[in-house]
């Protein structure tokens, strides 16, 4: 089936709604504010070619230029420095920003990001989206004589507070467990939003790179091998493979079966593996992501995954966003007709006559609007762009360590 006409609309639909929300909010973040829409009208605007949307882009800019100097921002990923920032360099690299027009402003952003990761990684808080190691994606795109020394310390930070577990090593979750009954307890987190999954990732990135290399590749081995030995013996044709905390002993911890998406569950397991076969050149962790990606295809739907909206964090774009990129890399015709029919389910949620495009965010135990790139529509847009252009770099996934 042709989408691409409701794709059209849908999009046009996103990007006067997305108007409207950044010139009034205030919130400078990249995925949970108006940063990341920056992101959407750019590529939006390679596939219109319409000045409207290059305008836009670079009125974001300089509003999210604005807000380094002026909001009291942290150096977080998600919502601070680092992720502004980042997205500054992404947009650099498209072209769309002169990059002699901001070198100065980096400077200070390299103290700002670097103390802030500092300060988080010497206290064991190593979580992607809001502390330590989301900072490695702004170091990765500096200048080597700049970034290499921030990262060879964030290498050394993780070599130093892994706990050595019987499968391997894994890092303690001290973000999004702290509501957990005991937080006495070592818990160990399976998401790639939080957990160990996306240190792996950073790793990885860190490796393909050609930095501290014996650390990170013994890093990334001990690591995948652990999180490998998580997958359960039950799971699968409906269930999750994988938890999403367990303990010391490999006992899961809460849920048995985690949810279908890109910050927790299977989805975000198989990312991640995909991504360090692609970069150790390691055809096993290829085979395992395979593994899991065709479980997901076969029997995971909305009811089992638990998708209540269309959101790239844990909703049916972001689903068929991961899908489709699993199917460009491998050639999988499976996993680009799972990638469909996700997108299908995407198009036919828009049904709220009071939401933006007619979309809205499932935040238990209420639907609400949201603009943003992680929970709102202009991430649900940047989905739907990779469907009408394929041949197209989607490079904002970076952000979401989904490459």
């Amino acid at each position: 089936m042709n989408y691409r006409k409701e794709i059209e609309l849908t999009l046009e639909q996103i990007s006067k709604e997305l108007d409207l929300f950044t010139a009034n909010d205030t919130n400078a973040g990249l995925l949970g504010g108006n940063t990341g829409c920056a992101l959407f009208y750019a590529y939006y605007y390679q596939f219109t070619s319409r000045e409207e949307h290059l305008d836009k882009v670079l009125d974001i800019v300089q509003k999210s230029i604005t807000a380094l100097s002026e909001q009291p921002l942290n150096g977080s990923f998600c919502g601070g420095v680092a992720g502004v920032a980042w997205c500054i360099q992404h947009l650099v690299g498209m072209g769309f920003i002169e990059e002699d027009d901001i070198t100065d402003a980096f400077t200070e952003i390299d103290e700002v990001v670097g103390d802030f990761m500092e300060e988080t990684l010497l206290a064991g808080k190593n979580d992607f989206l809001h502390e330590g190691v989301g900072t490695a994606l702004y170091f990765l795109g500096r200048p080597p004589e700049i970034g290499q020394r921030y990262l060879e310390r964030l290498v050394g930070h993780l070599a130093g507070s892994a706990h050595h577990l019987p499968t391997g090593i894994a890092w303690k979750d001290q973000f999004s467990s702290q509501s957990h009954r005991n937080q006495e307890e070592n818990l160990y987190n399976l998401g790639l939003s939080h957990g160990v999954p996306a240190i792996i990732a950073i790793l990885c990135r860190i490796y393909e790179k050609g930095i501290a290399r014996d650390v990170t590749h013994g890093l990334i081995e001990d690591a995948t091998r652990w999180v490998l030995n998580t997958r359960k013996t039950d799971g699968g044709k409906g269930l999750s493979l994988f938890p999403t905390l367990v303990n010391a002993a490999n006992v899961i911890s809460g849920d048995v079966n985690s949810r279908l998406g890109w910050c927790y569950g299977d989805l975000g397991i198989a990312t991640m593996l995909l991504g360090a076969g692609k970069r150790l050149q390691k055809p096993a962790y290829n085979e395992a992501a395979l593994s899991v990606l065709h479980d997901v295809a076969a029997y995971r739907n909305q009811k089992n995954g638990a998708i209540h909206d269309t959101c790239l964090c844990h909703g049916s774009a972001g689903i068929a966003h991961i899908l489709q990129q699993a199917a460009l890399a491998t050639g999988d015709p499976v996993l680009e007709k799972a990638a469909f029919n996700w997108l299908e389910t995407t198009l036919k949620m828009n049904t709220w006559t009071d939401g933006p495009a007619g979309y809205k965010f499932y935040h238990h135990p209420d639907y609400v609007d949201n603009y943003s790139v992680l929970e709102g529509i202009a991430g649900t847009g940047l989905s739907l762009l990779g469907f009408l252009q394929p041949e197209m770099s989607t490079g904002w996934n970076e952000c979401l360590l989904i490459s």
